[in-house]
């Protein structure tokens, strides 16, 4: 579960130029607060992760930019779980910390996050698009709704814009730059 301009960077390397409502769904799976909720959405539950996005592929509008969002933040979230996240916890077990690993991983893609928010040349316009993406026109099956998302939106532009200019000394720039390109083409050539 890459932080939300993780998210918007992988969307951005697959289309450059998109409508809205692409770069709402690229981040709107993240709206649930409930963690098990939110591995239900994110089919973190499944033992086949890939092989569900392949029958979930079926099940949507892959030409509604909101859902084909979605299912990009999905298929991003299988392989940085795969390969991110199963090496932070590996390394939280080596240094035998006993604090809750989902804390520090956290508050280390928050940090990249904001570092991206502020450092990409292309973050504003894409956060402009997301302001003022008409929610209306959200037409889905998918489990969200219109006053949600427009809440999470306001929730997270605004931790992302009075968050500090830092970088995480764990998912620098170039990480998750190489990660987002590698993820890009995987999904365009599964897609």
């Amino acid at each position: 579960m890459p932080s939300t301009m993780i998210h918007l960077l992988t969307a951005y390397e697959v289309k450059k130029e998109a409508p809205d409502l692409f770069w709402v769904g690229n981040f709107a799976p993240d709206y649930i607060n409930d963690r098990y909720e939110k591995d239900k959405v994110h089919f973190r539950n499944c033992v086949n992760r890939i092989s569900v996005l392949n029958e979930f592929k079926t099940k949507i509008n892959i030409n509604n930019p909101f859902e084909e969002g979605w299912l990009l933040h999905l298929f991003v979230d299988n392989f940085w779980d795969e390969e991110v996240i199963s090496k932070f916890k590996e390394n939280h077990k080596k240094d035998n910390d006993t604090s809750d690993w989902f804390l520090k991983y956290r508050n280390e893609t928050s940090i990249a996050s904001f570092s991206l928010f502020h450092s990409l040349p292309w973050s504003k316009k894409i956060w402009n698009q997301i302001l003022k993406a008409d929610l209306s026109k959200i037409h889905s099956s998918l489990p969200i709704n219109e006053e949600d998302i427009s809440l999470f939106i306001k929730r997270v532009y605004k931790r992302h814009c009075e968050s500090e200019n830092t970088s995480s000394s764990l998912y620098t720039e170039d990480m998750i730059t190489s990660f987002a390109k590698i993820t890009a083409k995987r999904y365009l050539s599964w897609i």
